[in-house]
């Protein structure tokens, strides 16, 4: 029996379908890569989401996540996003209500580019080396083979790929970028110091926000500085420096993310790799437009090593890098009434939409 709808009842369905939510795309798992511990997958509106896999460094398989514009034709502008110093995975939740997947799902969900994202081996899915056993170099390899992978995508347009370099990613970002020609570069929460320069800020921090007596710091930072010499520098063990030195030693227990013998979740090399870095001379052999963006409260990293970055790019290509502070805002992008309350995570909100909406904002003039 075939039904005809009044002029009021077409009315209605009309006004539903132009209100509704974008449709949930099914998300489908690509390649022989098992799915760790049978976690679903992820289903985001108005996007298809593929869980794939790429071959990494010393036989790593690594998982990809790469979400593209539902019903999107041709060769699309991509992101590719390098990730976080932690092992914790880029496979959020649906449901996950933190400040970095809510960033992520409004990137994904709004800026209409393909986005991937890539766990690191060990993580999730990945197999292959222990993320805490995973240096610097070889996770900059894994990076690597992930922008290889996404720029020859049949569907992506590999004039128009942009790296997203987030905390410790944004380590990653120019030394990709100063090796393949992309269209842009965005950081959020990362500096261009060396890594000696930024631990040693950061445990300054740690203590100055603690609470830590201010005529104690004097001592406690020199200490911090000879250890971080030996470490860092020179490339010595913990228990090396203990052995020679035990009054110096003893600084590796009163560092922040200190256990055995890692640090921060990741071995001594990962540290020692990232100090060899010349992070300010690969900004300067990029040839694209760069936004890096800082959180007013962001203590993980420092205001002037997040403007080295700009200055870095502008040294080389005068107006090619802007930089902005997004206020009251930290590392985790959730807003605090103090750069105290931050460090002490009391009162915080999540708020990603100042990031996303600067990002979006960017990513649209440069590719409309």
């Amino acid at each position: 029996m075939k039904c005809v709808l009044g002029p009021a009842a077409m009315a209605i369905l009309v006004a539903c379908a132009l209100t509704a939510s974008p449709a949930l795309a099914a998300a489908r798992l690509v390649g022989e890569l098992p799915r760790a511990g049978g976690r679903p997958l992820t289903d985001l509106p108005g996007v298809e989401t593929e869980y794939g896999e790429i071959p990494g460094p010393a036989g790593a398989r690594l998982r990809s996540i790469v979400t593209t514009p539902a019903g999107a034709g041709g060769r699309r502008p991509a992101i590719a996003f390098a990730h976080w110093l932690s092992c914790d995975s880029v496979d959020f939740g649906a449901d996950a209500a933190d400040g970095w997947s809510l960033m992520m799902r409004r990137l994904i969900t709004e800026s209409g580019w393909i986005v991937q994202r890539i766990d690191k081996s060990g993580v999730g899915d990945s197999t292959g080396t222990p993320c805490a056993e995973l240096d610097y170099e070889t996770e900059l390899a894994q990076h690597r083979a992930a922008l290889r992978a996404l720029l020859a995508r049949a569907d992506v347009d590999p004039a128009r790929v942009v790296v997203f370099g987030a905390s410790m990613g944004s380590t990653y970002a120019p030394l990709l970028a100063a090796e393949q020609p992309v269209a842009g570069v965005i950081v959020w929460g990362g500096g261009a110091t060396t890594w000696f320069e930024r631990m040693l800020r950061f445990e300054r921090r740690a203590l100055e926000l603690g609470g830590a007596d201010p005529s104690t710091l004097s001592a406690a930072m020199s200490a911090r500085a000879a250890f971080f010499d030996r470490y860092l520098i020179r490339g010595e063990s913990p228990d090396a420096i203990a052995r020679t030195d035990p009054s110096l030693g003893s600084v590796w227990a009163q560092l922040v993310g200190t256990s055995g013998e890692l640090h921060y979740g990741r071995p001594l090399a990962f540290h020692q790799q990232a100090q060899r870095q010349n992070w300010p001379a690969a900004w300067m052999r990029v040839r694209a437009p760069v936004l890096v963006l800082y959180g007013e409260y962001d203590w993980f990293e420092g205001r002037d090593a997040a403007a080295l970055i700009a200055d870095a790019v502008n040294r080389e290509r005068p107006g090619s890098a802007e930089f902005e502070i997004i206020a009251a805002t930290n590392h985790h992008f959730e807003r605090f009434p103090s750069a105290e309350a931050a460090f002490h995570e009391k009162d915080g909100i999540v708020n990603a939409k100042p990031v996303v909406e600067r990002m979006l904002a960017w990513l649209h003039r440069l590719a409309p």
